[in-house]
């Protein structure tokens, strides 16, 4: 008697989908056919709709978010829906077929999906990222405060020369920079450059995932397409936890966002990484008595849109946490922007 995949229910497929595909949206979207040149910068023209500056992919989402100012905003796994023009089922099929995952309908006999080898690749791949994580120098540690070390000067360049005393973060003086080939769809080392890590864990405080930054040797941004990469693999509740929570936390976007909010406060802050982060979220700490969500003040009210939504979402599941949101008031600007200005005028 055949027997077919016993995880063809969709939000299993869904699931699926989205832990294969995380970290690889880009190369999906070019070997579906979109060109890569959408998905290199913000504001570029839009895949779905063909207008200029106004679509932007977030590379650091893990469910390969996106926005366009006339489209609107989706996943991933809904952006292949809407240029393939197809169904969901048809878009999960493509999607699979891209990935080289069963389809429901698929015997094991002929496309067998191991589960003992999936738990195998990602015990690999936590390995792997627990390997980088232990080679990487600490920054709060003297023998890392020197003039030359790169992520000190990116972190001091944008006022947050002080938090090198997070134990989240660690830099790296040569990492290989991966960009996907057009043709092939398969990466290619491009360089290397000096990286700023930060680690990603989950609510039992393991590492899920690594950010990185990569950099020049001053201190600035690479010259790349993406210069800020997250890991493949599922995030779950994964956050950067840069200071130990106490009854009270503030959360934000940003790694950038958060010291800024730390710098601003003096009070522990966490990093969910990107917007979608927001969406996810539902690590509340034991004993939190009060949450402060420090949104983006994006042109496209997004960030805003997204802490207003998560504010809704943990009042309504937790009625004994306060939960307050927290907008910077210039259109345009993140807390980093608001930390600079107010340095500046502490003569910091």
């Amino acid at each position: 008697m055949p027997i077919t995949n016993p995880t063809a229910h969709p939000t299993d497929r869904i699931d699926r989908i989205k832990a294969c595909a995380s970290g690889r949206w880009r190369e999906i979207f070019v070997r579906l056919g979109m060109p890569e040149t959408h998905f290199l910068r913000p504001n570029k023209s839009c895949p779905l709709c063909g207008g200029r500056d106004r679509f932007t992919f977030f590379a650091n989402e893990a469910d390969g978010g996106w926005l366009c100012r006339r489209c609107g905003h989706g996943d991933g796994i809904e952006l292949v829906r809407r240029f393939c023009s197809a169904s969901f089922p048809q878009t999960l099929e493509k999607l699979e077929t891209v990935l080289g995952l069963p389809h429901p309908n698929e015997r094991y006999s002929r496309r067998r999906f191991d589960l003992k080898s999936a738990r195998q690749a990602e015990e690999a791949r936590l390995a792997a990222l627990a390997e980088v994580w232990e080679r990487a120098q600490r920054l709060c540690v003297p023998e890392a405060h020197t003039e030359t070390n790169p992520a000190l000067r990116y972190l001091k360049s944008r006022g947050l020369g002080e938090c090198d005393r997070s134990t989240e973060l660690r830099w790296l003086a040569d990492e290989p920079y991966w960009e996907t080939d057009e043709k092939t769809g398969r990466p290619v080392k491009v360089a290397s450059y000096p990286v700023m890590l930060a680690r990603a864990t989950d609510e039992a405080g393991r590492l899920v995932a690594l950010h990185r930054t990569y950099l020049t040797a001053a201190g600035e941004k690479a010259p790349v397409s993406a210069a800020k990469k997250m890991s493949a693999g599922a995030m779950g509740n994964a956050l950067v936890r840069l200071f130990p929570a106490s009854n009270l936390l503030c959360l934000s976007e940003g790694i950038e966002t958060a010291l800024s909010v730390h710098m601003l406060t003096g009070l522990p802050a966490w990093s969910v990484i990107s917007l979608s982060g927001f969406k996810r979220f539902d690590a509340v700490p034991v004993g939190l008595e009060k949450l402060l969500i420090y949104g983006d003040n994006d042109a496209s009210f997004s960030g805003a849109a997204g802490a207003y939504e998560l504010a809704t979402r943990l009042r309504a599941k937790y009625p004994h946490l306060a939960v307050e949101v927290r907008i910077p008031t210039r259109v345009g600007e993140d807390w980093n922007d608001v930390w600079q200005r107010e340095r500046l005028s502490l003569g910091r």
